[in-house]
């Protein structure tokens, strides 16, 4: 990796009012170290260094002491919401195919990952609270600030706790939906400093291009997601027989199928609108009604959509599911292979939405020097 490389991952590293002054700095630096005899490795060094000495105060940041807090708490919600989305991937993605000790790993794993970034989520949410707490001493900025966010992320385990199951049923049922109307009506900072996309692909590509691809993405994981429902999971939860012959034992013994097959259906009909206008901003581009998906907005859609759509995997097959274990003796979890991928996709990215949907981190000034 070049130095220059290596600069614009420091840069990345200061607070936003400050990376326009050293990237010039330390650009000027490389470009003259053959002529002053410094190693470049030796100026990367030192920028590593500044990076992650300088102080985060809001003056850094070029942003007041309530917006700069405001900014932490959004990074604190991301950090928390992929720790959720981390708890459910350990839960869902072993199934009942993998082996027990690759089961035991991964879910550790994941787990892991999710107690990892929920302390992320309570620093971010400390940090933010003691920019905006008024308190002068402070040592009692900081307890009141750390007692806040610990209280509140305990509010939020128990309420999720108590409402996980009902909420994740409704709203995995409409989550296509939620996603369509969330992509298409939530305003957009018009200003094109604000609009960029890291790492950058999907702008390269276009909003058309991007479109298409997100489209396509989705599309292809309803198509799985609605054979492993129908098709692949029965068939592996019951070895042996033929599709038609396992959905004639279930009706046979009073399981209804058609109703879990029609529950999967409409679910994956849900998912029809955002797919749609995928295809329609591929097509005419982000004009009218789709003035808002721009590059950014498709990638960030995208992203959330097969989150979504990947967990709510679980949702729509609940009835099938149930009808199945209760007919032939058999769990509940996932005995095919897609949905172990499906999930996996899922917990990708929806991590991957998380950290990049939820804050807003780029200020003008940095997007004006990139």
């Amino acid at each position: 990796m070049s130095a220059e490389r290596w600069l614009r991952g420091a840069l990345l590293l200061l607070p936003d009012g400050l990376r326009p002054r050293y990237r010039e700095e330390w650009l000027g630096s490389l470009r003259d170290a053959e002529e002053l005899d410094v190693p470049r490795a030796a100026i990367v060094r030192g920028a590593y260094r500044t990076a992650l000495g300088t102080p985060r105060t809001p003056a850094a940041f070029a942003l007041a002491p309530a917006e700069l807090g405001l900014r932490r708490l959004r990074w604190a919600a991301a950090w928390f919401a992929a720790a959720l989305v981390l708890m459910n991937g350990g839960w869902l993605i072993p199934g009942e195919l993998l082996p027990a000790p690759l089961a035991s790993v991964l879910s550790t794993g994941l787990a892991a990952l999710a107690l990892a970034a929920a302390a992320f989520g309570a620093l971010s949410a400390t940090i933010g609270l003691r920019t905006l707490l008024p308190v002068r001493r402070a040592w009692l900025g900081w307890l009141l600030a750390a007692g806040i966010a610990l209280a509140g992320a305990a509010v939020v385990l128990v309420l999720l706790g108590v409402f996980a199951l009902g909420f994740g049923l409704l709203l995995g049922f409409v989550a296509g939906l939620g996603v369509t109307v969330i992509a298409v009506a939530w305003p957009i900072a018009r200003d094109p400093a604000l609009r960029r996309t890291v790492p950058g692909i999907p702008a390269r590509l276009g909003v058309r291009r991007s479109a298409l691809l997100a489209a396509a993405t989705l599309l292809a994981a309803l198509v799985v997601a609605v054979l492993h429902l129908v098709v692949w999971n029965p068939m592996a939860k019951v070895p042996g027989l033929e599709l038609r012959e396992i959905y004639a034992e279930l009706a046979a013994r009073g399981e209804f199928p058609a109703v879990g097959v029609g529950f999967a259906l409409v679910w994956a009909a849900s998912w029809a609108p955002l797919v749609l206008v995928l295809l329609a901003v591929a097509t005419f581009g982000n004009r009218g009604p789709l003035r808002n998906l721009d590059e950014r907005r498709v990638a960030r859609t995208a992203l959330a959509g097969l989150a979504a759509l990947g967990f709510g995997v679980f949702v729509a097959g609940f009835s099938l599911g149930m009808s199945l274990a209760d007919a032939f003796m058999t769990s509940g979890g996932d005995a095919a292979v897609s949905g172990p991928v499906l999930t996996a996709a899922a917990t990708v990215a929806g991590v991957a939405a998380c950290l990049r949907i939820i804050p807003h981190t780029t200020a003008p000034v940095e997007a004006a020097a990139g």
